[in-house]
């Protein structure tokens, strides 16, 4: 993969052309041994690898060209045909087939070019489903660290990437693929009929219709169920959808070592799909994990089946990891604007225990909703027929406390699920904090608040004929309201985790239509505009919008973030991202060392390369070794310094310049 490289400053766009059309597409938490970040995207025909960075493969020598002839021996002819006795006469068996050779690679990393220093694609593959794939989810793996020991995250993502996607054929698959890069032997050469690079695939066919999305973690198979015990009890939600609920819970403990540990290699993949059928169906599927694949026992069948009011628009479990009670909670959003919390493990209520009518645990423990759509001609209609504002997006944000939403018309919020935030709201089903993005102006609220319009435009725009016309058209007939077709959006954010212990820095990117915007770190954002709020502290800024992505007319399909390190954080060094659109891959990424072609950097290299040299001079004239070349630059440098090197060398006048009055 070759891409086409657009450079604008210290930004630098990567476009690689595809020939299928790319569905999704998402960075893998893990690298790979050599050191390579992988990326996955849906096509037409099944998923694509791409390993990028890190050492690159070796070289294979080149095959000679004539083969060796045999030797004669004692003047033999090659026509002679030995015949060999055996004394059975069955047929001789097939040889096993010998297994493709590992992939070696450098010893160090490729060396970048001045002229374009970003890392190229080592290897990639294409693996072939037969049918078209349209999502991806891949799952949260913590890094191994001092306070998380390698025997508390599942042995087989130190060896495989284990990833989810969904089908056109109305499938759920789970594979399992090495996580290194395969050599160029093994892709020509299928290791056997059912597995072209030793991938592992687990079909589910549990729908009726395509799935909407898909989501997945993993688990203890010790401990699936939270007992009642103080500070990890939570009490479920009858039925979830009143108005006003919220999550009922006691605070956490600050350490998680107090749930079950599991035993060594007991986990399980949890995988949670949802679909349109039946007005909308959410199904979890639970498979044991090994220390090298997946395990499932036929006939597959979902572990919970949850019936859902309106079809999600998306579903996502907590990114808090295990041990964590909350990283089984299920967040589901709808175009209807009602966030809920589902957990999986959550035990039943009081009330159907002390009934008796169900044991099995699961339940809804939260609601959040929307705000209403602002409509000067509804201001007459009754309340009952005001709609809220469909969600396009929510994800989870700060370690799974807290859940960020991106609305339809562009409005943007948090909405503080534990009241842990900088600034909770008396209104528990409000935003903390909330925004806009877009480049058109928005409408007031419902509740009559002003609002900053969008993209930090002026109320007192100027006045031309096509804003004229929209005003006129709002006056006679009054303000429009949300489009009946919902526009293209997401949320992605990525975690630095704090080496300390602490709070981890959360990068957020939204992206509306076209545009894309950029929160560097959600935590000092959220603390800085609340301190702004109450007086104590400067505005922070807001959000950065990025600049320069090549989309050629084509819609955004989806938005990941590459890993950084905690030196480019506090540099503040944006995060690379990975864009992908209808028919291409997009990476837009930082150059942290100047372009060859940069002239301002041309020229600072030619003075440090010449001052370099004028010492490298000095000191081999004090020493007597100066030959005729260097004597010749010496004398060039004193001629080319001016009057005031001469007077200094040759013992001339001293002159002294006094700049003009005027100047």
């Amino acid at each position: 993969m070759k891409p086409i490289v657009a450079s604008k400053g210290k930004s630098t766009q990567l476009r690689y052309e595809l020939p299928q059309r790319v569905r999704d597409a998402a960075i893998y938490p893990v690298k790979a041994p050599n050191g390579s970040t992988i990326l996955l995207y849906a096509h037409e025909t099944g998923v694509g690898v791409a390993w990028r960075g890190g050492r690159p493969l070796k070289k294979a020598a080149a095959p000679s060209r004539q083969p060796a002839k045999p030797a004669n021996v004692n003047g033999a002819s090659n026509d002679a045909i030995m015949i060999i006795d055996s004394d059975d006469d069955e047929p001789a068996t097939t040889a096993p087939q010998q297994p493709a050779p590992a992939a070696e690679f450098d010893m160090d990393e490729e060396e970048l070019d001045p002229d374009q220093p970003y890392p190229s694609i080592v290897q990639q593959l294409r693996l072939a489903l037969n049918t078209e794939v349209l999502h991806i989810a891949v799952p949260q793996v913590p890094t191994v660290t001092s306070l998380r020991p390698p025997e508390s995250i599942p042995a087989v993502f130190a060896t495989k990437m284990v990833f989810t996607v969904v089908c056109a054929d109305c499938t759920v698959r789970v594979i399992t693929l090495p996580l290194s890069p395969p050599s160029d032997a093994a892709k020509q050469k299928p290791q056997s009929a059912k597995s072209q690079f030793g991938e592992e695939m687990v079909k589910v066919q549990g729908h009726q219709c395509i799935p909407r999305g898909t989501s997945m973690t993993w688990t203890s198979r010790n401990d699936p169920i939270f007992n009642d015990r103080p500070g990890e009890a939570m009490e479920v939600d009858g039925e979830g959808d009143a108005e006003g609920t919220q999550v009922r819970r006691t605070r956490e403990q600050s350490s998680g070592s107090q749930a079950h540990q599991p035993a060594e290699g007991a986990f399980d993949l949890l995988v949670a799909s949802h679909s349109a059928e039946l007005g909308g169906l959410l199904k979890v599927w639970r498979f044991q994990l090994t220390e090298t694949s997946l395990t499932a026992t036929h006939p597959i069948a979902p572990y919970r089946t949850v019936t859902l009011r309106k079809p999600a628009s998306r579903v996502s479990f907590n990114t808090a990891a295990h041990p964590k009670p909350r990283h089984s909670q299920l967040l589901i959003a709808d175009s209807t604007g009602s966030a809920r919390i589902y957990d999986v493990f959550a035990p039943a209520s009081h009330m159907r225990r002390a009934n008796g009518s169900s044991s099995q645990t699961g339940g809804f423990v939260g609601t959040f909703r929307s705000g209403f759509e602002s409509n000067k001609s509804s201001a007459y209609m009754a309340a009952a027929l005001a709609a809220r504002k469909p969600i396009i997006d929510a994800s989870w944000v700060l370690d799974g406390h807290h859940i960020i939403a991106l609305l339809a018309d562009g409005e943007w919020g948090i909405w503080d699920v534990d009241r842990t935030g900088p600034s909770p709201p008396a209104n528990p089903l409000a935003f903390s904090v909330r925004g806009y993005v877009g480049t058109s102006d928005k409408e007031s609220s419902a509740s009559g608040a002003s609002s900053p319009k969008r993209g930090g435009r002026s109320s007192l725009a100027p006045m031309t004929p096509n804003t004229r016309r929209r005003k006129e058209e709002n006056l006679f007939q009054g303000s429009p309201s949300i489009s009946a077709v919902t526009p293209r959006g997401g949320i992605s954010v990525t975690s630095l985790p704090s080496s300390r212990g602490g709070v981890a820095e959360d990068s957020v990117i939204i992206w509306y239509g076209n545009e894309i915007y950029r929160i560097a770190d959600l935590s000092k954002f959220w603390s800085r505009t609340a301190s702004a709020g109450s007086g104590t502290s400067l505005p922070s800024p807001g959000l950065v919008q990025v600049q320069d992505i090549p989309l050629l007319g084509e819609a955004i399909t989806s938005i990941s973030q590459f890993g950084t390190t905690a030196q480019a954080s506090r540099m503040a060094v944006p995060r690379d991202l990975l864009v992908s659109a209808e028919n291409r891959l997009i990476i837009s990424t930082t150059t942290t060392q100047p372009l060859g072609r940069d002239l301002n950097a041309m020229f600072a290299q030619e003075q440090a390369e010449g001052q370099e040299a004028r010492r490298t001079d000095q000191a081999l004239l004090s020493h007597g070794a100066l030959d005729l070349g260097g004597m010749d630059r010496l004398l060039e440098d004193m001629h080319d310094s001016g009057t005031i090197s001469k007077s200094l060398t040759l013992g001339g006048p001293r002159k002294v310049l006094f700049a003009s009055s005027a100047a």
